[in-house]
């Protein structure tokens, strides 16, 4: 609050008066922002709890998901034979894979080599490739032309075969391959190279793609519970449903696709982990902005109910405790995961029913998922709550400003009394001022 400007030749410091007074006027004002930080801060901690809500929601829609007791993990009996890396569709089972050869790419090597790869390779003539009866454009070479660059020309055209440059341990060769394996993909080099300086690249008669290549092309072949499986590629889609099968050498290996439960576990412990979050938060706020609010008391008690609560779903598991999801004395929550281990191994449908519950009759996690629905942030009890606090707080916004307001006119009246006072103070000085001199002259 700026200083008023008086003469302060009088003795008296208004500005002081001015500020305790202002000070005093205020008071109201004050505990109305005190108010109001009051509820801020009871609406931040229920930001705090709607996320607490929110993340105990997550594992529990994982769940109740219609997916959740069908998901299934593929392993492969012997790694080194064949990999398996499930996708969508998996069908439990398991399926007996007996590899005889794998799928290989052609590869052609030149006849002939040179001692340096900046040799003239082809002076005039031309090159190309059939491959499954398409053949590439002609590369036509008109001037020397280095074993270096046509390598690079074959590449360039960026076709299905590709082109490199190996050492015998004597010459340097050209090296054609198939970009793919697969017998389909084998070629035939067309060529009409011809070296006016010396010898030109040159492939072995009658070459083709099955003829004078280091390696031909082939697929792989292979059964699969018996049944004889030709593919052109070692990576495997449709062999076994749902499962991707990389061959990697010749041999035999079981592709088992069984039931995974892992997800269910590790959301039970995603959901222990937040609920636990929930009592520390509870805890944590005895003395805080919701220790005596019913909401957060509400919340807590009405997750603890399902938790506790009993379930008609006619399996043999009717509590929550009876597969290991258990309340501590101190009010935590803990997983024993011996229990629950014999529950997936041995009775996984009757927790599923627990679970999830059968014809006309919810599970305990879809009266969990219910009850957090009614308490969360976006519809429920904790979303009515703030939007009530919203209200509150616009309440105060309103009346902060009308007391700031009312402040400001209060202090303008103010300054103008006590200026009246400090100019009617100093004519009364300066008349004192000159009787006083008067009276000296006198006598």
């Amino acid at each position: 609050m700026p200083p008023i400007n008086l003469s302060g030749f009088n003795g008296i410091d208004f500005n002081t008066i001015l500020n305790a007074v202002m000070q005093a006027e205020r008071r109201p004002l004050d505990e109305i922002l005190r108010q109001q930080r009051t509820v801020q801060d009871k609406d931040a901690a229920l930001v705090s709890l709607a996320g607490i809500i929110g993340k105990l929601q997550t594992p529990v829609a994982a769940l109740t998901s219609e997916t959740a007791f069908s998901n299934v993990a593929a392993s492969s009996s012997d790694t080194t034979v064949a990999t398996a890396t499930l996708g969508t569709g998996g069908v439990i089972g398991k399926y007996d894979l007996s590899i005889s050869q794998l799928a290989k790419s052609q590869v052609t090597s030149s006849t002939n080599g040179y001692s340096a790869t900046t040799d003239t390779a082809a002076t005039g003539g031309a090159i190309s490739f059939t491959i499954n009866g398409s053949t590439t454009q002609a590369i036509t070479i008109t001037a020397a032309t280095t074993l270096t660059e046509l390598k690079e020309s074959i590449n360039n055209q960026n076709s299905d075969v590709v082109a490199s440059i190996i050492n015998d341990g004597t010459n340097y060769k050209l090296v054609i391959s198939s970009r793919n394996t697969g017998s389909t993909n084998g070629f035939t080099v067309n060529n009409s190279l011809t070296n006016s300086s010396g010898a030109a690249v040159a492939f072995a008669a009658g070459q083709d793609a099955t003829t004078g290549n280091a390696q031909n092309a082939q697929n792989a072949t292979f059964t699969v519970n018996s049944l004889s499986v030709s593919s052109a590629s070692n990576t495997v889609t449709d062999a076994v449903p749902g499962v991707t099968v990389a061959l990697v050498k010749e041999g035999s290996a079981s592709i088992n696709v069984t039931a995974d439960f892992t997800p269910i576990k590790e959301n039970l412990k995603t959901l222990i982990s937040e609920y636990n979050k929930l009592r520390q938060f509870y805890s944590g706020q005895a003395k805080g902005p919701l220790g005596s609010d019913s909401v957060l008391r509400q919340t807590l008690n009405d997750i603890k109910t399902v938790l506790l609560a009993s379930n008609g779903n006619g399996g043999r598991y009717k509590y929550l405790s009876e597969v290991g999801i258990e309340l501590t004395a101190t009010g935590d929550l803990k997983l024993d995961e011996t229990k629950l281990d014999t529950a997936i191994s041995s009775y996984a449908t009757d927790l599923q029913k627990l679970f999830q519950g059968t014809t006309g009759i919810d599970g305990a996690f879809d009266d969990m998922k219910q009850t957090l629905d009614n308490l969360d942030g976006t519809a429920g009890l904790i979303k009515t709550t703030r939007t009530s606090i919203d209200t509150s707080l616009k309440s105060f916004r309103d009346r902060i400003l009308s007391q700031e307001l009312r402040l400001e006119i209060r202090r303008q009246e103010l300054i103008k009394v006590y200026t009246a006072a400090d100019q009617a103070m100093s004519q009364l000085n300066a008349a004192t001022g000159a009787l006083q001199s008067l009276q000296s002259r006198l006598f």
